[in-house]
């Protein structure tokens, strides 16, 4: 039997180690010349957020969404490709979901019983943009109506409290989204945690507290196949004291990163500033200190930001069809551990083409530039589509400004193919979605879209890199038999497209023989409800994101589980009551999984059974 996993014999246990020793403020001091404002770092972000239409990680405010959630991806309707844009599915200044006729309803209350007025319950819906957002009355109640049918993700959060996705039973895990049927209605109750809380203070090397430094708690996630830092809980800017205070955190490990950002319109000769500094005072998350918080626990750190020589990066960025207007370069983080950028810097493009980002700290990046405009409206009216023009260059930064740098646009590399369907089956091509997504990106031009249309046709544009094909909104009785780009099956793969390369046979093939595997997961004799199942090909080489022979699934109130559309191939089957996100993609724990995993062989077109008993970890 695998070391860390056993056959249930009782509740699942967790520890959380509390901040010891470690977590006291060093001696050593920076010193910095300060120059922010908070207004300016947030006119700025606002503007590069705006001017980059591909989503951009963006710190959060305080008394944000701390669960993360935001608006899905607009779609580009009618069978157009392109990109997907911000504005596609606005309807007077906000995303508007079609009205439906379902109904989400509950109670929200604390961990000790007690109702919580006015916490903010959000709906999401798979598929579609924007949210149904409301608030909890003096009783704690919530009612969401006239929903439109769909797989829905519901959210409780309220200022104190760790925010809470309705399955979740413990921070972190992994749900399944409520699958809501016409005329349905769902009861959707929480029971909110008292949050826990890091504060501490900033300073610099003479001991003196620095102001305006945005301070940030993230953690490490599994996504895409790689390890990330993403943003949680709520982030804050230190005050004239230098202190800050991160609020409403789960029990569990944490990262404290502080950013400041000096005002962007300056252009000094010779500025010091402060580099990108995680706790206790190093610019490399993989030397970052974790930072332990227990439920409702508050502990304090304190750290002092790096100093550096702050320089600028100027160039030149060159148009195909000779039209800047509109465009912007973008400066950001390109660390090779996967983590995200702590920092996001740019500017527009002049009229002749040059740029000039200042303030910049030593350290690796990926420059993205962008020119042209989609149709749609602005303040003015209707704005005429020109064509977009993406480039990309990365950028090694020292101690002295970088200067000449060229970037050059191109409108992309293009894919075009069919949707083509094997089987008796109904189905409406119409209905379906083929998207690219680019493995490794370099957070500017990653994603791309395209309806299907009516005899099954697609195309996509503006695209760049190493991508991989997925199709979408796939009926149950149908799954992806084969995706192929020329001679290549790119099907649980991906390939490169280089400069303005037009791939004009792509094809995806859709099957009605559809695997099935179904079966009950057990602990002491009895259904084992609500734990999740992992079901991972027993080749580890089919482990690599993209993949479709790594899968995961709820089991139900019976102990019951069904997960369709797999391969053929031979699979390990494991049951545990808790996953974090992310974690069933982690193949440091599908290792962990295998020798106490069940083992199943299935073939295309066929259903099998297993029985399951729950392992503890």
């Amino acid at each position: 039997m695998v070391a860390g996993f056993y056959p249930a014999s009782g509740p699942f246990g967790t520890s959380v180690r509390t901040a010891d020793a470690d977590n006291r403020r060093p001696s050593c001091h920076v010193y910095t010349q300060v120059v922010s404002a908070a207004f300016r770092t947030a006119a700025a972000a606002l503007l590069f957020a705006l001017a980059f239409a591909s989503p951009i990680p963006v710190l959060g405010q305080r008394g944000g969404a701390a669960d993360g959630a935001q608006a899905g991806p607009a779609i580009q309707p009618g069978g157009r490709g392109g990109r997907i844009g911000i504005g596609d599915f606005r309807r007077g200044g906000r995303f508007d979901l079609p009205a439906g006729t379902s109904v989400i309803r509950g109670v929200v209350t604390s961990d000790a019983g007690a109702p919580v007025r006015r916490a903010q319950v959000r709906a999401n819906v798979s598929g579609m943009p924007g949210a149904r957002v409301t608030s909890t009355d003096a009783q704690g109640r919530f009612e969401l109506r006239e929903l439109p049918a769909g797989r829905w993700t519901v959210s409780a959060s309220k200022p104190g409290f760790v925010t809470q996705r309705y399955g979740q039973r413990r921070p972190f895990e992994t749900v399944v989204p409520i699958e809501l049927a016409d005329g349905g209605r769902v009861d959707a109750n929480f029971s909110l945690l008292r949050g826990g809380v890091i504060n501490g203070r900033v300073q610099d090397d003479l001991g003196d507290p620095v102001a305006n430094v945005r301070v940030t708690v993230q953690r490490r996630q599994m996504i895409e196949g790689r390890r990330r830092m993403i943003n949680v809980g709520v982030t804050d800017e230190t005050d004239d004291t230098g202190a800050f205070r991160l609020y409403g955190l789960a029990p569990g490990e944490y990262y404290v990163s502080a950013v400041l950002r000096a005002n962007p319109l300056e252009q000094p000769g010779d500025a010091s500033g402060y580099a990108p500094t995680y706790f206790p005072g190093t610019g490399s998350a993989n030397e970052a200190q974790r930072v332990a918080v227990g439920a409702g626990e508050e502990v304090s750190i304190g750290f002092a930001l790096l100093p550096v020589r702050l320089v600028r990066i100027s160039g030149t960025v060159v148009s195909q069809s000779g039209d800047l207007g509109g465009g912007m370069v973008q400066l950001v983080g390109a660390g090779d551990s996967g983590e995200g950028s702590l920092v996001t810097l740019g500017g527009g493009i002049q009229s002749d083409g040059s740029f000039t980002i200042a303030n910049v700290a030593p350290g690796s990046y990926v420059l993205n530039a962008r020119s042209g405009a989609r149709a749609g409206r602005g303040r003015g009216g209707p704005i005429e589509a020109t064509a977009l023009e993406i480039g990309s260059l990365p950028v090694v930064v020292a101690d002295s400004d970088v200067t000449g740098v060229t970037i050059s646009l191109t409108r992309g590399a293009s894919i075009a193919g069919t949707v083509v369907t094997e089987g008796t089956s109904p189905i409406t091509l119409s209905s379906l979605r083929v998207s690219a997504r680019q493995i490794r990106d370099t957070a500017g031009q990653a994603f791309s879209a395209s309806g299907v249309s009516a005899t099954g046709s697609f195309q996509l544009s503006t695209l760049t890199g190493t991508v991989a094909l997925r199709l979408e909104n796939v009926p149950p009785q149908w799954m992806v038999k084969s995706i192929v780009v020329g001679p290549t099956d790119v099907t649980d793969g991906a390939f490169e497209l280089r400069g303005t390369e037009q791939v004009t046979n792509a094809r995806v093939v859709l099957t009605d023989r559809v695997s099935e595997l179904n079966g009950t997961v057990t602990v002491r004799n009895q259904e084992a409800k609500d734990s999740s199942v992992i079901v991972f090909a027993e080749d580890a080489a089919r482990w690599s994101f993209p993949t479709r022979f790594v899968r995961m699934a709820r089991a139900n109130a019976q102990g019951g589980f069904s997960l369709r559309g797999l391969p053929g191939e031979t699979y390990l089957v494991a049951a545990v009551d808790y996953l974090e996100e992310g974690e069933w993609q982690d193949p440091e724990f599908l290792e962990r999984l295998r020798e106490a995993a069940t083992r199943v062989t299935l073939r295309d077109g066929e259903a099998k059974t297993v029985g399951l008993q729950l392992l503890a970890r």
